[in-house]
């Protein structure tokens, strides 16, 4: 398996509870249905929000990757760039 987490920072409690509201609401839903899937979990802490994606292959991942920052891009404009961290999944 191969889990990608994307760390978006910067953001104020407004913008980081619409961020987590509509992915909830959205990208989830989007993701369930993408080939590998295995799992989406959200983080919310200052400031920030940080998703994890773990898909069953790293290909299957960077699709997700692609799709996920098409929806950000187009349903969540204020979000910048985010810091991502991606690899194997070791232990789940």
């Amino acid at each position: 398996m191969f889990a990608l987490i994307r760390t978006y920072d910067g953001l104020s409690d407004e913008n980081r509870d619409e961020a987590t509201r509509k992915a909830n609401e959205g990208l989830r839903g989007i993701l369930q249905q993408s080939p590998g899937f295995v799992s989406y979990e959200l983080l919310k802490h200052d400031g920030a929000v940080a998703s994890i994606s773990v898909f069953e292959s790293r290909d299957e991942a960077q699709a997700s990757n692609e799709l996920t920052k098409t929806w950000v891009r187009e349903n969540l404009p204020f979000m910048a760039k985010p810091h991502e961290t991606a690899g194997e999944l070791v232990a789940h």
